[in-house]
C-alpha cells in the first residue's frame, strides 16, 4: 500500500515534501515500519492542518530508506537543484531522449498555458502555475542529469555505452 495523501498540498511546501518522501520510500506502513511510529503519527507528519513537523534525523532515515524529495527541497532552498543519479550506468539512451523529449514538451505546454489568458489564466504565471510548472521542470531536469551522468562516466572509462560494446563485440 502506498502512501497516497488525501488532502491538498501544495508542491513545494513541507508538508508536500513529506508527503513525497512517504510515497518515495513505500508508502505508511513502510514509515511506519523504519521510524517505529503508529500510523496516527505517521499521517500527522503529513497532515498540513496538523502542527507535528518530523526530525531531520527521521528524513535522514527516510532519504537513507532510497527517498530524494527532502533532498531536491532542500537543495532548492539553498538556491541549488538536487538530481539523484545513481541510474546512469543502466539507462538507456532511447528511453532517455524520449522521457527528455516528453518532458520538455510537458514543460512548454504548461508555460504557453499559463501565459495564455483564459478562464483558469490570468495570462501570467502566477504562484499555483508555477508550482505545477516546477514539478515538470524538476522531473527534466532529473532525465537530463541521468544523460549528464552517463556522458560523464563514458568519458571518464568508467563505463562503456552498451551500444559501443555490443558493437565491438560484433568486430570481434
Amino acid at each position: 500500500m502506498s502512501f497516497n495523501p488525501v488532502k491538498v498540498r501544495r508542491y513545494g511546501e513541507p508538508k508536500e515534501v513529506v508527503a513525497r518522501v512517504f510515497e518515495e520510500v513505500g508508502g505508511i506502513p513502510k514509515v511506519m515500519e523504519l521510524l517505529d511510529l503508529s500510523r496516527t503519527r505517521v499521517y500527522a507528519l503529513a497532515d498540513p492542518d496538523s502542527t507535528n513537523e518530523i526530525s531531520y534525523t527521521r528524513i535522514a532515515t527516510l532519504t537513507e530508506a532510497g527517498s530524494t524529495a527532502a533532498a531536491q527541497h532542500l537543495a532548492a532552498l539553498a538556491g541549488g537543484i538536487f538530481l539523484p543519479i545513481e541510474k546512469a550506468g543502466d539507462a538507456n539512451w532511447l528511453a532517455l531522449a524520449g522521457d527528455a523529449s516528453q518532458s520538455n514538451a510537458r514543460n512548454i505546454s504548461a508555460l504557453m498555458e499559463s501565459l495564455s489568458e483564459t478562464e483558469r489564466s490570468p495570462g501570467r504565471v502566477d504562484k499555483d502555475e508555477a508550482r505545477e510548472i516546477l514539478k515538470v521542470l524538476d522531473e527534466q531536469l532529473a532525465i537530463l542529469a541521468v544523460q549528464r551522468a552517463k556522458l560523464v562516466a563514458i568519458a571518464s572509462g568508467e563505463a562503456v555505452d552498451a551500444a559501443e560494446d555490443t558493437a565491438g563485440d560484433a568486430d570481434g
